[in-house]
Formats: C-alpha cells, structure tokens, sequence
C-alpha cells in the first residue's frame, strides 16, 4: 500500500498527487513514468513524474480527472489515504546535456511532466526557454516553478484571459521564426504533440515527444505502447516514452488511440448520471425519486448454472450479479421516505442507505453500511429467505417484484474492498466472555462484543468452526471459501476460537464461570437432536437424519470415500420426507452423489411447504420428484434389515392449525414407493448436552432455553442463550438476530458491574458502546491513568494472578485474605433494600444500581420497632398463605409452579426477618382465601380467568409497597422502625417488578423467566 502525503486541487480537473515510495524516488529522473492502480478491479494508468524528492522519498505527479480512474483519484482520495499499487520508475529517461537552447512546450497536464525536464536542463548549463498553456486563467499552476528555471517563460491561455493569446504552437512558431532553438521537448495530448512537431518541422529542430499516455502495463507485456518510429515498431514503455517527434507515425497513434472512445463516451455519460443521482440522494437527501411507472416490474435476473451441469457437482448454483446487473437492480429502489423494509431484516440493516452507496457506485461505502449491523453480507445474501423477510416488506411488492435485497447484498459482500480487520484496542476492557456453539449466533455475538471491548473466547464442539453454515449447508448454496474469508475476519478483530471443546462435557457453563472466569456466557448450541416419526422399519441402517446425512457429506466429505475416510451409502433410490429447506439440500445432495431417483415426500401441499420457492424450484429443474399430500405410514426392510420401500398415504388439507397451516388429513388411500434410502428432513430438537450439565437453567417443555425476547438472558445470572437453542429450528439471520440482541444485553451486564439481574430491554438500549483507541492512544495501564474499579461498574483489569474464589487480582506471590465464603449484610442508601450474602461487586445496589452500605449487629428494643417487626411478619406471612393457595388453585400447570416459586421466596424473607431479628415464625394459615386478597387488593375475583390469581398477587404486593412507604413516612427520622419499613417495601418492589415481568409474558404464551 502506497500513501499520499499531499492532495492539492488545482482546479475543477486537475489535481496533485505527492506519494510516498522511497524505492521509485530514489530511481526516478526526468522523464521517467509510472504505472498507478487504485485498488482490486481497477485499472493500471501512466503518469509522467513531474517531480521527485529523494531525500523525503516521495513522487509528484500532476493528474487530469478525465476518466473514471483519474476521477475516482481527485474526489474519492484524501491526503493520508492509501492505494494499491504503484509501480516504476519506468521507461527511458530524457537525455540530458549541455545542448544550447532548449524550449521545453507543455500543454494543458502536459505542463507538470514538462518540469523535471526543465529543472535538469537548466541546471545542465542550458538556457532554457519555457512555453505553457492552459485553456483559461484559472485552470494555471506551478507558473512560478517554472519561472525559476526558465530564461523566458510564455504563458499561453486558450481564451486570452491570461498571458498570450492562443495555442502553444502559435508562440512555438513564433520563437522559431525569431531565432532557431536547439532542441524543442513537448509534452501533453497527443494532437498537440502532434501540431508542435509539424510546426518544427520546418525549420529543422529535433523534437522530443514523450508518449506515455498510450500505455497499459507499463513493463512491455502487452504491447499496447507500440509506435512506429521512422518505419520501425518501437514499445513506448521499455523504448521510450521519449521519441523524436519527426519519426514517429502520429497518424497511426491517433487512429489507435480511437479505438476505446465509444465505451469512454458510454463510461462519461454513466458518469454524469451518477453524479446526478449522487446530488439528489446525498446532497438533497431526496427520497422516493423515481416513480413507480417507471421502475421495471420485475427483479433482475441472476445467473444461475445450467441444471444438467450443477445437478453433477458441487459447485455453486447461483452465480451473482455482474456489476452492470446489480446497478440495474438498485435503482429499482425508490429510496422511499419511510422504508419498511428495515422492520423485516432481523438484524436491522439500514437497506436503503446501503443500496443509496451501491447506486453511485461506492461499494465500499455499501458495505461499511452493512457492515454496521450485519459482518456476513455474503453468508446472509446467499442463505436468508429474503423473500419472507426485508424484502415481503418492500414498498413496492404491492405493485411489482420487491427489490432483490438479498441479492444486492450477496453483490457488495462480494465485491467490495472489506477494510482490513484489526483487533479494536480500548482505554479498558469490558470483560471476559466465552461464546458457547460458533454457528451464526455464536460468530454474530462474537463479532459484536469484540467490537464493544470484550475479550471473547468461542468454543466449538466440531473440528471446524461455523456449525450448521458447515455442516448443514451444502456448498453449492455457500462456498466453503465465503465462511472461511469471514471467520478469519472474526479471528483479525480479536476473536479467540478453540475447536473440539464440547461444552457440558469438555467444561461445563459452572466452570466456565468459575474455573476459567468468565463474566458471562452465551449459549448459542443450535438444536441439532434429529426428529423421527416413530413409524415401523426406521430401525434400518440407510435410514438417515438430515443432521448425519449432510454431516457425512458436507463436513466429512463423504461424497468422496474412500479417497476420504468417512462413507455414506444411499443407493439407488432415495426418499427424503419434509419440504423445508434442509430437505432440499438433501434432495438435491442426494442426486449430485449419485442417486438415480430422488423423491421428496410432504404430508401438505407445494403451498405450504417452508422451503424458500427458489430451492423448490432448483430442486425441480435438477430431477427431483414431489410427492405433496403424502406422508409416511411404514418403511419397507428386507429380510437382512435394509431399506426396500416406503408406505405412503394419501392426504388432503383440512381445517387450519394452531400455526395457521391447514392440517392434513388422512385418505385411506396408500401407495408404496420403492427405494432403498431414506432420509428424515423434520426439523430438529433440542441437544440436551449443554442444558442437562447447567444446573438450574430454565427450560420450557420442548427441551429448549428459556431467554427474555429483547435481551437473551436466561434465568441464570450472567448467562445468555440465542439461536435454535432458544427458538427451535429456525433461520442464519433470526439467529444472527438473536446474537446481536445478546451481545447488547452481555455488554450492558458487564458494563453495569454484574450487579442487575436480570437484564432488560431498557438496561441494553441504554448502553452505549465505547469509542475504540486511535492509534498511539495508551490502554488503561499502558501510560494512562487505569480507571478506578467502582466507575461505571467495570471490573479491574485482570493482569497477572487472580485470586481463585473472588476473580480479583492477587499482587505477586504474597499472602492475602479472601472474603468469598463471608456471609455479609448490605443495604442500599438509595431505595434501602437489603442483600444478603457475598458481597455485591463494587458496592452497587442489584435493585436500582444505588450504594450499598455494609450492616453490622442490629438490636431492636423501643415499642415502636417492634410493631413494625409484628407488622412485617404479619404482612409476609399473608403474601406466603396467598401464593402457597394460589399454587394449589391455579388451574394451569405453568401457574401452579410459578405460584410455588413466590411462596418459597416469601419463605426465604420470612427466615431472613427472623435471622436478623431472632424471632419465631408461625406457619402461614391453611384457611387462607384468595377471594379475601383479591378485596383487599380492589381487583375482581374471577377464579375462570387464569391471569386472574397474577392480576391480585400484583395488586397485593403493590398494596404492601403502599402500606410500608406510608408507615416509613411516618416513623421518625433515623429511627430503627423507619429504615425497616423502607427495607420492606424496597422487597415488595422488587416482587411488583418479577411478577409483572412474568404475568406480560404468559399474557404472551411464553415461558417464565423464573
């Protein structure tokens, strides 16, 4: 990479370029070219070094914005930028010498290359004579430059606004008729080259033309330079690019220099329509600029391979847009005021303002966009059901097809210059957090805590990172070299990824969180246990999951064996049962490896299966057979236990599902298929490795983790979980979706001080992330002030030992006393609510993040204290018979455990109240009626309604809050009865707040956090 040290504009066109390349300075002489390249996919130009600087090290070059090189050169590229590839110094340089008179011509960019050669002839002994033009006044530089070394200097403008009117062979001819110059040297177009050596040529003066604008390698490669000079063919690369002008065949030049100015003048007038785009959609911000009459009705196609080839190997079948392809897509984007299409990507990527960048042609711009929410353009751009998601919201689809997001995407994943991936530095870490599973969840969360300051650590169970993207996906929808580009862009930001590590075996979550210290951990394990039907003949040894199936080939390579050592035997004839698109990667896996017929067996119609309708439809066209409205009755197995056929019945759609799916319903009518493989494709359940070795871990029915919708936190302290393991089988992006969630609320627990449980969605949208450290900024310890532990809740930076009970540093080797197995008393000095236990970290209070105070011995003597200990007992004690009678009189199971839960919380504060004020507790009375709370809550009893026992417990325990704050009112300031009426209901509070939290959510359907 080459930097530029100086940008100067010299006018509208014509800018200055100062390079730093010592190797080229230290080499470079007048006359002397090189060859410059932008960046990847852009094309190599020439430039004539118009200065160098040896000592400093650097090249100047004089540019005109003419093409779409030079104009990507003046107004894309900044002083202290970086390019490609900058290559020279080459070609010949000028010979220089005690010649007499030299007249050194430039014209127009012509001038800046003019220079150096000026310089060296005049310091050669040469009296030198200088003639520069410029169409008009402005559009003049370096004329003092010139001025120093030149005896004579004319200054020629086009339009007579400045110096002599004219071309520069006007003045030329004139000086010649005057007095006959040695040597002439002229330098700029080709037709002015041209014109001064036919104005020369008459008078007899030699004539040097350089001839560096015809080049294109620049190394004598392409032969692009050639010239014919004086009869014979010279390469202006390696030969020139100075010339006497005389023997050189300009017509010929000229001829061929014509040859690109068709596709120049469609690259100009492409260039005038983005610039005209650019002004209205960033300079005026304009939104819905076009119309939708005039927006083709329908999305660009994208190539596809032929189906005959593709259906024989694994190379990828959609092969993306062409850049012509995707800008046409693009501006079938209206840029509307109020996109909707937002709303629908789970990871909420800011689509109209990344395909605004794609439309004026800045793709990097486009993916910086992107990147901004979403790391994997090119994972999600080739595997997302778009069609359901971003683009289902599109404004357009209610007239049209909607815009090819998804497709847009994959273009600028592919095809923009991703910036470098650095590890960010930050003035302090924001802790330690281990990643459990590296499939989309897991690499999402990863990539977003690195970027807030974590140090994250991902486990995986397999020996190569990114879970279901490797072994679920076959390749031919996602290239193995796409998830390797971006896992080792993880692995540059700072991502530490260890492979064969299965957690709940290998380490359990407990140990992650204590062994190896880990603030937090996110469980982002998939749900990769297989479904079957239970259906007789599934015993037989070809019948396979998806999960084994695809495992063998995509992972294991088992389409290769035994060149590979891992086998997979599906014979002849294949059945996969299920529509969804892990039964298409099945089907279509199937027939590439060699299966002559392959069949896919649903129990619903083409309508309702969950497959996006493009893998139905590349299914289709590779060979594959649908049997829709059947399903499996019995897997036929010959006498020696294989697959031999397969029982279907037919079905018919009946009324609709819970889902909104209308059921199949059975015909009676059965037909047997022949086969002699088949493989279940049904979806998958949860993986009980990790969830059965996490004591404590709140599961819902169906095995999986329960977590909060916003926040991904589980019931756990400093636990998350996201993806399948949470939802069920489902898609890369809602995963994705999930790990973006999580990583905000593990950022905003770590960056409180661990003291809030649990999280919410407002504790994670209140967080905001840190500025990383430019560079030569120090890191905390590093030659700045180390914050104190207690700000903003971070904990200290873990350098050296740490004490193995309480996770603090240990100083050297010496002895030390830790106070992890004290039992403490704390109580908040914001809303008074006592803890008990260890320590909370740095003093913060796990209710509202006030100071914590440590409590000593109490006694408890004056008459008014002790009313209000009878008070508190009394009223605990009515809140634990309500919710122990609550539980046995909910009707729903999930209630009746919810309720069981409260009446052993009210039992644990009743035996704290009686630890610290040493008095006996009675049981709560059996003859408790829940009617009687609900009158004195106000709330109606209505013992049909489930939510109803949750609307009184909420209304008595807000009751309670009521009742304490007004009695703490009313006691004396100081007093001992005052602070234990705000202990109180700072408890009732925190009961309000739990049991809202669970009532919104059964409202809901969903699980309980407790």
């Amino acid at each position: 990479m080459y930097k530029i040290v100086r940008h100067e504009t010299f006018s509208p066109t014509t800018f200055l370029w100062e390079v730093e390349a010592p190797d080229v300075a230290r080499s470079a002489e007048a006359g002397h070219f090189v060859m410059l390249r932008l960046h990847e996919g852009s094309e190599r130009i020439p430039l004539t070094v118009a200065d160098y600087d040896r000592k400093a090290g650097t090249i100047t070059m004089v540019v005109q914005a003419l093409g779409k090189t030079t104009k990507e050169m003046m107004e894309n590229y900044k002083q202290g930028d970086v390019f490609e590839d900058f290559v020279g110094p080459l070609g010949v340089p000028q010979h220089v010498g005690k010649v007499g008179h030299v007249v050194l011509v430039g014209g127009g960019l012509g001038v800046a290359p003019v220079y150096p050669q000026l310089r060296a002839f005049k310091e050669a002994g040469n009296r030198t004579t200088s003639i520069v033009g410029f169409r008009n006044k402005d559009l003049r530089f370096w004329e003092d430059r010139f001025g120093k070394y030149s005896d004579e200097l004319i200054v020629c403008t086009d339009d007579g606004s400045y110096g002599k009117p004219g071309f520069v062979t006007v003045a030329l001819k004139e000086l010649l008729e005057k007095q006959k110059p040695d040597l002439v040297v002229a330098i700029g177009p080709l037709p002015m080259m041209n014109a001064c050596v036919e104005t020369t040529r008459p008078f007899g003066v030699k004539t040097m033309v350089s001839l560096n604008a015809i080049m294109v390698d620049g190394t004598g490669m392409c032969g692009s330079c050639r010239v014919t000079v004086d009869g014979q063919v010279k390469f202006a690369c390696v030969e020139g690019p100075d010339f006497d002008g005389h023997k050189v065949d300009f017509k010929e030049l000229l001829t061929r220099q014509r040859r690109f100015k068709g596709q120049e003048q469609v690259a100009n007038q492409d260039y005038e329509h983005v610039c005209n785009l650019e002004k209205q959609l960033f300079e005026e911000e304009k939104r819905n600029y076009k119309k939708l009459k005039e927006l083709d009705p329908h999305q660009t196609h994208m190539p596809e391979r032929d189906a005959l080839e593709r259906a024989r190997n694994f190379k990828e079948v959609n092969l993306g847009y062409s850049l012509q392809d995707a800008l046409k897509e693009a501006e079938r984007c209206i840029q509307c005021a109020k996109p909707t299409c937002i709303a629908g990507c789970p990871v909420s990527i800011d689509i109209p303002r990344f395909i605004r960048h794609l439309i004026v042609r800045d793709l990097d711009g486009a993916l910086q966009v992107i990147y901004e929410t979403n790391i994997f353009p090119s994972i999600c751009g080739r595997v997302c059901p778009q069609e359901t998601q971003c683009e289902a919201q599109c404004i357009i689809v209610k007239k049209m097809d909607s815009v090819g997001i998804g497709r847009l995407e994959r273009f600028v994943g592919d095809n923009a210059r991703a910036p470098k991936a650095v590890a960010p530095r930050f003035a302090r870490k924001l802790g330690k957090v281990a990643v459990v599973g590296s499939g989309p969840a897991g690499l999402t969360v990863a990539a977003d805590l690195v970027r807030y300051g974590a140090d994250v650590t991902v486990y995986e169970a397999l020996h190569v990172v990114g879970g279901v993207l490797r072994y679920g996906i076959p390749s031919f929808r996602l290239p193995r070299d796409i998830i390797e580009r971006e896992v080792n862009r993880l692995k540059d930001m700072g991502v530490k990824i260890e492979t064969n590590k299965v957690i709940g075996k290998t380490f359990t979550v407990p140990q992650l969180m204590n062994e190896k210290g880990f603030d937090a951990v996110f469980l982002g394990v998939g749900a990769g246990a297989p479904t079957f039907l239970g259906i007789p003949g599934e015993f037989a040894g070809q019948v396979y999951s998806a999960n084994e199936f695809l495992t063998r080939v995509n992972l294991m390579g088992g389409d290769k064996f035994p060149f590979l050592d891992t086998p997979v035997n599906i014979g002849k004839s294949v059945v996969v049962i299920g529509a969804g698109n892990t039964a298409m990667d099945c089907l279509r896996v199937s027939k590439r490896i060699g299966a002559a017929t392959v069949r896919c067996v649903y129990r619903r119609t083409e309508a309702e299966a969950p497959a996006r309708i493009e893998e139905i439809r590349h299914a289709k066209e590779e060979g594959i057979d649908f049997f829709f409205l059947h399903a499996p009755v019995e897997i036929y197995t010959d006498a020696e236990g294989n697959v031999r056929g397969m029982k279907v019945e037919e079905m018919k759609l009946g009324d609709p599902d819970e889902k909104g799916r209308r059921k199949p319903v059975p015909t009676g009518q059965y037909k047997d298929l022949e086969c002699d493989t088949v493989i279940y494709a049904l979806g998958t359940k949860a993986n009980p490795i990790v969830t059965q070795s996490t004591p404590g871990l709140g599961l819902n029915k169906w095995g999986n983790i329960v977590a909060d919708d916003n926040t991904q936190a589980t019931n756990l302290p400093g636990v998350f979980a996201g993806g399948d393991i949470v939802t069920g089988g489902a898609t890369v992006i809602l995963a994705m979706g999930a790990g973006r969630r999580a990583a905000r609320g593990i950022a905003a627990w770590l960056h409180g001080g661990k003291s809030k449980w649990p999280i919410t969605k407002e504790d994670a949208e209140a967080y905001v992330p840190p500025t990383p450290l430019k560079a030569g900024e120090a890191e905390a310890g590093q030659g700045s002030a180390a914050p104190h532990a207690h700000d903003h809740g971070a904990r200290p930076m873990e350098t050296g030992k740490i004490c193995p009970k309480c996770r603090q540093p240990i100083e050297g080797d010496e002895e030390y006393i830790c106070c992890a197995d004290a039992k403490l008393e704390w109580r908040c000095e914001a809303c008074a609510k006592v803890s008990e236990g260890f320590a909370f970290p740095y003093g913060q209070c796990p209710a509202c993040g006030g100071k914590l105070a440590p409590l000593g011995e109490r006694t408890v003597e004056s008459a008014q204290a002790m009313e209000a200990i009878r008070t508190a007992f009394e009223i605990e004690l009515g809140g634990m018979a309500f919710y122990s009678k609550a539980a046995k009189e909910a009707k729903d199971p999930v209630l009746q455990e919810l309720f069981a839960k409260f009446a052993e919380m009210e039992q644990e504060h009743m035996d704290t109240l009686s630890r610290r004020y040493h008095a006996d507790v009675k049981t709560a009375s059996e003859g408790f009626k829940t009617e009687r709370a609900a009158v004195y809550a106000g709330i109606d009893n209505n013992p049909q309604d489930p939510a109803n026992l949750f609307r009184i417990a909420i209304a008595f325990e807000q009751r309670a809050v009521r009742f304490f704050s007004e009695k703490g009112a009313q006691a004396a300031e100081g007093s001992p009865e005052r602070q234990l009426y705000k202990e109180l209901a700072a408890e009732e509070r925190e009961h309000v707040d739990l049991l809202t939290t669970e009532y919104n959510r059964f409202k809901a359907g969903k699980a309980g956090m407790l």
